[in-house]
């Protein structure tokens, strides 16, 4: 058993062409399952089990002390409506809940060091690759970087 991460990526968008009223909303893909009553996403933007990914997400299974880029900071109080409601499902199991926004998932140094357990030494970006050379400049064809977070937890 181990620990997986649930990500959804949300876009912050204008309410009734009036740009002081914000509102974010889920971008992923759903789709209704009416006879089993459930949403699900349909295409997640990412899945990977990347424990040393963890660490720096949200300091989860951080055996490195490696410097996460942030602590957990629990679901946004803006979160949309459907991520939420995927959140409320999963609460036996959840744990951990946090989000990031594309702006500090570009600043975060990804060239740091780290020490494996044979003591040898390699820059973070080197372990998260894919999450590095495919998912962040995914999500920066979307938006602006202060328009676009993942919001995720994990489980057990």
């Amino acid at each position: 058993m181990g620990t997986d991460i649930h990500v959804y990526i949300e876009q912050k968008t204008i309410k009734n062409d009036n740009p002081l009223m914000t509102e974010w909303n889920s971008i992923d893909e759903w789709s209704n399952d009416p006879y089993f009553e459930v949403t699900e996403v349909r295409k997640k933007y990412w899945t990977d089990r990347n424990y040393l990914l963890f660490a720096i997400l949200a300091n989860v299974r951080n055996r490195y002390n490696i410097q996460p880029i942030s602590l957990p900071k629990g679901l946004p109080d803006d979160v949309s409506p459907k991520v939420k409601i995927r959140s409320d499902e999963e609460n036996g199991d959840a744990h951990t809940r946090s989000w990031l926004n594309l702006k500090e998932l570009l600043e975060y140094d990804w060239q740091q060091k780290i020490e494996d357990d044979g003591n040898q030494i390699f820059p973070l970006e080197a372990l998260v690759i894919p999450f590095v050379n495919e998912f962040i400049p995914r999500l920066s064809k979307i938006d602006k970087p202060e328009n676009v977070r993942m919001v995720f937890w994990f489980d057990n």
